[in-house]
């Protein structure tokens, strides 16, 4: 792992992901990249008032990210490098991602409920827009040695081989034990154990354990799992889904980007 994408938006939420970027940049002797993304406003009044010009956010907006990288770096002692763009954040950071090899994207995420679910966020239209892993740092989730990491399956799906890179590297690196954890409502299907064999084949050599959980809902068999078992990261793949899907299903992966209470990475399957 060479570069972990941080975006930025100056809130205490993403203040707190850039730190565990940071702490995680240490182990890996990684470059952190800081980024911000602005709109110009767009006046709604018409009462005349003085419009900020593009060159003065600019300017502005840089030399507050360049303070936060200068903050990280003597706190941290890892490489920081700052950028700003004009545009949609989520558009702008799937760009960056593959201009930059980006290996890694850490952002903040804070629990929400009504609208903002089914709006959506930056950090889920993120997941849903890039191909590079995307870790999810719970507003009050500080660092912590990762010792324990659950990674949830449902095995259904065919893996490809370098899906878990980015996991295995984070074990090793970490020296973590994989605990992967499969939720079942009933009986275990036949593509289920097929998958749980090409599962068994990706983690052979790193330290690792399959555990089931039988309920009837998948998220709250995975919140249940991490009450009773502590793990300082959990692990799910975000998989592609038709257009239809996306508005009539709500992706497991999403869901649990709003109800997890620690770091969630978020492997991409999407060929």
């Amino acid at each position: 792992m060479q570069t972990i994408l941080v975006p930025v938006d100056f809130s205490p939420v993403s203040r707190n992901a850039a730190i565990y970027a940071a702490e995680l940049a240490r182990f890996f002797q990684a470059r952190l990249l800081l980024f911000h993304a602005y709109m110009l406003p767009t006046p709604v009044s018409e009462v005349p008032y003085v419009m900020v010009t593009a060159d003065e956010m600019q300017q502005e907006n840089e030399a507050f990210l360049k303070k936060e990288a200068q903050n990280l770096h003597s706190t941290y002692g890892v490489e920081v490098e700052s950028l700003v763009r004009i545009g949609i954040a989520s558009d702008e950071i799937r760009e960056l991602a593959k201009e930059e090899s980006v290996d890694l994207v850490v952002m903040g995420m804070k629990g929400a409920g009504g609208l903002d679910k089914i709006i959506g966020s930056t950090t889920t239209n993120v997941i849903r827009k890039l191909k590079t892993p995307v870790l999810i740092i719970p507003h009050d989730a500080g660092y912590k040695q990762v010792q324990h990491i659950t990674y949830a399956s449902d095995f259904s799906y065919k893996t490809s081989s370098n899906l878990f890179a980015p996991l295995l590297e984070i074990a090793k690196t970490l020296g973590a034990k994989i605990h992967i954890l499969h939720v079942q409502k009933d009986a275990v299907k036949i593509d289920e154990l097929a998958g749980r064999k090409s599962t068994e084949r990706a983690f052979s050599g790193y330290d690792h354990e399959f555990v089931n959980v039988t309920d009837n809902s998948v998220t709250h068999g995975i919140n249940d799992y991490l009450q009773h078992h502590a793990s300082e990261l959990l692990v799910m793949v975000a998989h592609t889904h038709t257009f239809f899907e996306r508005i009539f299903s709500k992706s497991r992966t999403t869901a649990m980007c709003y109800e997890t209470k620690i770091p969630l990475l978020v492997l991409q399957d999407k060929g």
